[in-house]
């Protein structure tokens, strides 16, 4: 019987020491003050024009940043094959507030399924909140022989999806 008292108190001494913890890390997690580019993100793109900086066309994509700095999103422009808006990157903190970089690459093929050309982004990121982003990038496209055949001016805005 006294065993199962002295267990019964560390329960609940354990239980009292880890909630208050717990629910710490918890509330500092979701506090607006904590910006991180971590997690997932509903995103808006627009290619705008480099010169004139006029949007030529939006369209919406998909990102998540990993802990760890590795990336993964999807999108396809207008008139895109949806069987290749997958993106692969990286992304970093810098310096400034609550400022990121990022750099993506993707790949295109053909009907059928010969190498076409690969897609290399950079974008500079700033959390305007815990929840959304700005960001303005330059898109490079190279054809399969690894010429720079196209250049793009971006921006974009994300909204956190919880």
């Amino acid at each position: 019987m006294k065993l199962k008292k002295q267990i019964a108190v560390i329960v609940l001494a354990l239980t009292a020491t880890t909630s208050p913890v717990w629910s710490q890390d918890r509330q500092a997690s979701q506090s607006p003050t904590a910006h991180t580019l971590q997690g997932t993100w509903r995103v808006t793109r627009t290619s705008v024009d480099c010169i004139t900086g006029q949007d030529i066309l939006s369209f919406p994509a998909i990102t998540t940043y990993n802990q760890g700095g590795t990336y993964t999103g999807y999108g396809v422009p207008p008139g895109g094959d949806p069987g290749q808006g997958t993106e692969y990157g990286v992304w970093q903190r810098e310096p400034g507030n609550h400022n990121y970089s990022v750099r993506v690459v993707s790949y295109a093929y053909t009907a059928e399924g010969d190498f076409e050309a690969r897609v290399e982004a950079t974008e500079a990121l700033q959390l305007t909140t815990a929840d959304s982003f700005t960001g303005t990038g330059t898109v490079q496209i190279f054809d399969a022989d690894g010429n720079l055949i196209a250049t793009i001016c971006a921006t974009s805005t994300g909204t956190r999806f919880e």
